[in-house]
């Protein structure tokens, strides 16, 4: 019988570590989720008029300020001289104005919570205010690298600027804290002036409008992503199959790409080429790719679309070139069984109604008062409370918040499964592997499937709860097993072949 306490630590091992590196940081108190903070700005009322004078909106330049913020449990952070500029592009025209802070521009060492900026984001374009975060949450839940965000009410010289979203700035620290390496080589990849981030023109790669490098500027040797688009836009299809995991970290794409087209991100890289970072992680020698900017998500739409019966297969828009990532990926089928795995993940864990309808209202119960006090909010789209309250269950809110959030979360996981191809579900890979467990989580009938290889009549499965304690046992002599007697939770699937004493394990969830 195998030690129970050798049972526990390989089970918290593998929980910690099937999936691989955990990429993303505790909230802290920076971007707590079950309070709402406060920022009280003090400075200069001319500094402040110049700032949002409409002759200097595109302005860069910090102006001096002073700053207290206001946290959970009574705590008090007072900030000496702090720089603060307008943010965005299109938002920079807006009522209600989004800010940049600036902790250290002025004042050496000086922090927020080991943070030099933070972006404070007026979400005009969201009547609900929380569809950045419940995306955001959605990558962070699936382990995608992605920015902190959390709500805030924001003060400038005593006069309450309303509800805001502090989203976590993406730079040396933000690489440092996602992947222990701050030396290689971040681009901010956007739209630009031209036909967009597409990563399909090897003479647009030192084109800072469109792949603007935020680290390393006096080398400015962009090799790296010179030599992955020309990868992208000249290997064959098997080159490409057998050598793309070689240039980006590919299961955290994909997994990225499933949550874009799922959740509606239009404004993204696979269909607008737009608001995405790459970074040229030098420890694995491949890109990272960063989501960002998801507040066009969830119903909310500029171009005519409808997104929730939009075909998974066929996200991009139609009859416009470019986007060899994702157009390749999505044309071969090896890669092709791996996103719509990805997409029957999603769909059996969180991209389902009621798992994302607690979150949003748990932010909406969060936010109510601070909404209703905010007289910025109804200046730019004429939101009213009633439009707040309406767009987490009600469609047709405003002209380009088509669907609720609710509704929209239905309506797409709904049309999404049908449209996803169960025949590559029906199949497991397990080359390279001792064996596999399918489905995993496991519900319903729970019966649970085990493809292997090299296994003998002396073969045996258990399983182990959390504890250590063994809740099944039996020798193999199916691949199909009958679980239904076990109750819900997380749990080890032993395998041990009876003859070398070799143990396998595999994490298994139950439902």
């Amino acid at each position: 019988m195998v030690n129970k306490k050798y049972i526990l630590v390989i089970f918290l091992f593998i929980v910690n570590h099937t999936f691989g590196q955990q990429y993303n940081p505790d909230f802290g108190e920076e971007y707590i989720q079950n309070y709402l903070p406060s920022i009280k700005i003090t400075m200069s009322q001319d500094d402040y008029n110049w700032m949002i004078n409409p002759d200097n909106i595109w302005s860069s330049d910090y102006q001096h300020a002073t700053a207290t913020y206001e946290g959970s449990n009574g705590l008090t952070i007072n900030y000496d001289d702090l720089g603060i500029r307008l943010r965005g592009n299109t938002s920079r025209s807006k009522n209600k104005k989004s800010f940049k802070l600036h902790f250290s521009k002025f004042t050496d060492n000086q922090y927020f919570f080991g943070l030099k900026k933070i972006n404070l984001k007026a979400e005009t374009n969201d009547p609900s205010a929380v569809r950045e975060h419940m995306v955001m949450n959605l990558y962070r839940d699936n382990n995608v690298p992605s920015v902190r965000i959390n709500h805030i009410k924001l003060y400038i010289n005593s006069n309450y600027m309303g509800l805001y979203s502090s989203v976590e700035q993406i730079d040396s620290r933000f690489l440092t804290s996602r992947f222990k390496n701050k030396s290689g080589n971040l681009y901010k990849c956007t739209y630009g002036s031209s036909n967009g981030a597409d990563l399909s023109k090897i003479n647009e790669v030192y084109n800072n409008d469109i792949y603007e490098l935020k680290t390393n500027k006096n080398d400015n040797n962009r090799k790296n992503l010179e030599d992955f688009i020309k990868f992208l836009t000249t290997s064959t299809d098997q080159e490409f199959d057998n050598n793309i995991a070689n240039y980006i970290n590919l299961d955290s794409y994909i997994k990225q790409l499933a949550i874009e087209i799922l959740s509606g991100h239009w404004d993204g890289y696979s269909y607008n080429k737009n608001n995405y970072y790459l970074y040229y992680n030098p420890d694995k020698s491949w890109f990272e790719y960063i989501p960002y900017d998801t507040d066009n998500t969830l119903g909310i739409d500029w171009v005519s679309r409808d997104w929730s019966e939009r075909n998974i297969y066929d996200w991009a828009r139609h009859g416009d070139t470019g986007r060899p990532l994702t157009s390749r990926l999505m044309k071969s089928e090896k890669y092709l069984v791996k996103f719509s795995r990805s997409i029957d993940e999603l769909l059996k864990t969180t991209f389902k109604t009621e798992y994302q309808m607690n979150v949003a209202n748990n932010y909406k119960a969060l936010i109510s008062d601070a909404i209703s006090n905010d007289i910025y909010y109804p200046k730019d789209f004429g939101y009213s409370i009633q439009n707040f309250e309406d767009s987490f269950t009600k469609n047709n809110v405003v002209g380009h918040a088509k669907y609720g959030i609710e509704p929209f979360i239905t309506k797409r996981a709904e049309y999404a499964r049908e449209q996803l191809d169960e025949t590559h579900l029906s199949e497991i890979n397990i080359e390279n592997a001792y064996f596999k467990a399918y489905p995993n989580p496991l519900n319903g009938r729970k019966i649970l499937t085990l493809y292997y290889k090299s296994f003998n009549h002396n073969t045996q499965i258990s399983i182990i709860s959390i504890t250590g304690k063994e809740v099944f046992r039996s020798r193999i002599t199916s691949n199909k097993i009958d679980l239904n007697e076990i109750e819900t939770g997380i749990y080890l699937i032993n395998i041990s072949d009876g003859i070398s004493n070799k143990i396998k394990f595999q994490k298994l969830i139950i439902n």
